[in-house]
């Protein structure tokens, strides 16, 4: 106990400890005339002003890149909208069954999501007071559901693409991972339907095969 409270109180002391300019130790700092700390002290805080600038234009960039990239991904998903064809987007709606809170399983409100070849999309569960984020894809390998945002790993329902010109309902579960029987979405109901295009032979997916 002693030697935690020894550690505690040298980290405290630590962390409060004076720094002085330039990176000086106390004993150079202190012989210092008092003409040459000032010097000292208006250098450090030219320097540090620069350093504020630099890390505020820095973080300043990463967020119009981040912003840039967003923008690109939304005016490729807005061209794939336009140009789709029959089979290229899919409605899917989720509903019934429970989200697990606890030791309950609370109902939850419907959703619907539209969802265009190649794009994944989070859409959120809402319960009374609690809420499940789901991750949904549409890929040329079917529709993948998954709690998390990892779409590949082994818990993640895949509905393969089978009779969604007409619509397909399924029953999914979603288990915790490394539990027994626990899950996180239960017996929940899916129904995956063609987004409805008009459809010739050369606008449609499968009619290019």
């Amino acid at each position: 106990m002693a030697k935690i409270v020894f550690l505690f109180t040298l980290l405290l002391f630590t962390g409060c400890a004076t720094r002085y300019p330039m990176g000086l130790d106390e004993k150079t700092w202190n012989s210092l005339p008092a003409q040459k700390r000032l010097e000292l002290q208006r250098e450090q805080a030219r320097i540090d002003a620069e350093e504020r600038l630099r890390r505020q234009k820095m973080l300043h960039e990463e967020r119009m890149a981040q912003i840039e990239l967003e923008k690109e991904k939304e005016r490729k998903l807005k061209t794939l909208y336009e140009r789709a064809v029959f089979g290229d987007i899919v409605r899917v709606n989720i509903s019934g069954g429970c989200i697990q809170s606890y030791k309950e399983c609370k109902e939850y409100r419907p959703v619907s999501l539209l969802l265009v070849v190649g794009e994944t999309k989070e859409v959120k569960l809402k319960a009374k007071y609690d809420t499940l984020a789901l991750w949904v894809r549409y890929d040329e390998n079917g529709v993948t559901i998954d709690d998390d945002c990892d779409l590949d790993d082994l818990d993640a329902v895949l509905l393969l693409p089978e009779r969604w010109e007409r619509g397909r309902v399924y029953r999914i579960s979603l288990k915790k991972p490394y539990s027994k029987g626990k899950f996180t979405l239960k017996n929940a109901r899916v129904f995956v339907h063609y987004f409805p295009i008009a459809t010739t032979t050369s606008n449609s997916r499968y009619g290019r095969r």
